[in-house]
C-alpha cells in the first residue's frame, strides 16, 4: 500500500501533543505523519524519538481521570480503524508509531484496571477482503490487542489444518467452524481480561449474518469497555460505547463529538442499534 505524502523535516525533538486527541486522528492522518517523522531519522535518533513519544503518551494518559480515559480509549480504537481507510500505508514506521503510542496507552489502561474490547461487524466485497484481512489486524496487533474473527480463523484453518494456500474464495467452506473458533478465542480473552478486537469482515453474499452474542457479551462487566461498530468507517458514521459500570463519562461541549447515555455520538448522525 502506498500513498503520496510530503515528508516533514527530520529531527528527534520532543513530541508536542497537548492532548491525546491528535495522536491518532484519522482526519489529519496523524499516524502516517508520525511514521514519516520516524522514518526520516537515523536509527539512534529514532530510538530516542520513540522513547520520548511513549513517555509523552504515558504522561497524557496518566493525567486523565477514569471517565476521560475511557473516552480516549474510544477515540483511539476508532481512529486506528478509520485511519486504514484514509490514505493509509503499512510500513515499519507505522508499526513503530502505533506501538509507541497505542500500545503505551493500552498499558496505562490495563494498569488502571480496564480492558477494551472492540467489535467490528461489516460486509466486504470479495475483491477487497484479502488486503483488509492482512493489514487491519496488523494495525491492532501493533497496539497490543489480540485480534480474531470468523474469517481470520477460516484462513487459519485453511492454511494450518488443511495445508491449503490462503484463498479468500474458500472462506465460505470454513465460515461456520471459523466462527466457532473465533468465539472460543474471544471468550477466553474475556475470561483472562485481555483486550481484543473481534473482526467480522464477512463476504457480501446471501449467507445469513453471524451472531455477535459472544463478542458483545462482556458489555456492562466490571472494568470492561466495549466499543461496537456496524457502520462503514466514514466521517459522520456511528459507533457505540458501553462504558464500565460506575464510570461517569464526560460530556464534550462545543466539539464535534459528545457523550449521550453511555454512547459517543457525533451530531446529525442517525441513531443506530444499541448494545444489548
Amino acid at each position: 500500500m502506498n500513498i503520496n505524502h510530503t515528508t516533514p523535516p527530520a529531527g528527534a525533538a520532543g513530541w508536542d501533543f497537548s492532548t491525546l486527541a491528535g495522536v491518532w486522528d484519522y482526519r489529519t492522518k496523524a499516524i502516517i505523519a508520525g511514521a514519516d517523522r520516524l522514518e526520516a531519522l537515523s536509527d539512534a535518533d529514532c530510538t530516542r524519538a520513540l522513547a520520548a513519544l511513549s513517555e509523552r503518551i504515558r504522561t497524557l494518559a496518566g493525567d486523565l481521570d477514569d471517565g476521560w480515559l475511557v473516552v480516549k480509549a474510544f477515540f483511539m480504537i476508532e481512529d486506528l480503524y478509520k485511519s486504514y481507510f484514509h490514505q493509509f500505508r503499512w510500513s515499519p514506521g507505522v508499526h513503530d508509531y502505533i506501538a509507541a503510542t497505542a500500545q503505551t496507552f493500552m498499558q496505562e489502561l490495563g494498569q488502571r484496571g480496564f480492558v477494551l474490547h472492540y467489535v467490528i461487524d461489516s460486509t466486504q466485497p470479495e475483491a477487497e477482503l484479502d488486503e483488509k484481512l492482512a493489514y487491519i489486524p496488523a494495525v491492532f496487533q501493533a497496539a497490543g490487542l489480540l485480534v480474531t474473527g470468523p474469517q481470520l480463523m477460516a484462513l487459519e484453518l485453511m492454511q494450518q489444518v488443511d495445508h491449503r494456500p490462503r484463498d479468500i474464495t474458500a472462506i465460505p467452506s470454513y465460515r461456520a467452524e471459523g466462527h466457532e473458533m473465533a468465539d472460543e478465542l474471544i471468550a477466553r480473552c474475556h475470561r483472562d481480561r485481555r483486550s481484543s478486537v473481534y473482526l467480522n469482515l464477512d463476504l457480501d453474499d446471501d449467507a445469513p449474518g453471524l451472531s455477535l452474542d459472544v463478542a458483545l457479551s462482556p458489555s456492562n462487566a466490571s472494568g470492561t469497555i466495549v466499543v461496537f461498530r456496524d457502520q462503514p468507517p466514514a466521517a459522520g458514521s456511528l459507533a457505540h460505547l458501553a462504558a464500565p459500570p460506575g464510570v461517569s463519562l464526560p460530556t464534550l461541549e462545543g466539539k464535534n463529538r459528545r457523550v449521550v447515555r453511555g454512547q459517543l455520538l457525533e451530531p446529525v448522525r442517525p441513531q443506530g442499534p444499541r448494545l444489548r
